[in-house]
């Protein structure tokens, strides 16, 4: 689990940031974004950005860009991610 550290704006696209995340990540198969109010949106429509830890042993922060409609509730800094992988 992560929180959302950073949103943004791409090609008409909601793009988020994440804190630290412990797992590979890259074999997500949806994601749960979990508002303040306990509400979950789950998202199956999405790109995820590799990234590469450079100058610490943090685990590595997820990037991903929602790739469909969302309502705006779930896309908050400092709501809960859930990143279900891929077996």
């Amino acid at each position: 689990m992560c929180e959302i550290k950073t949103l943004m704006e791409l090609d008409g696209k909601s793009v988020a940031v994440c804190t630290y995340h412990d797992g590979d990540f890259m074999k997500a198969k949806s994601i749960d974004i979990y508002d303040k109010r306990g509400g979950v949106a789950k998202i199956t429509k999405f790109s995820m950005a590799e990234t590469k830890q450079c100058f610490n042993d943090n685990p590595i922060s997820p990037i991903f860009r929602v790739d469909e409609d969302v309502d705006s509730r779930f896309l908050q800094r400092g709501n809960k991610v859930v990143i279900e992988i891929a077996e």
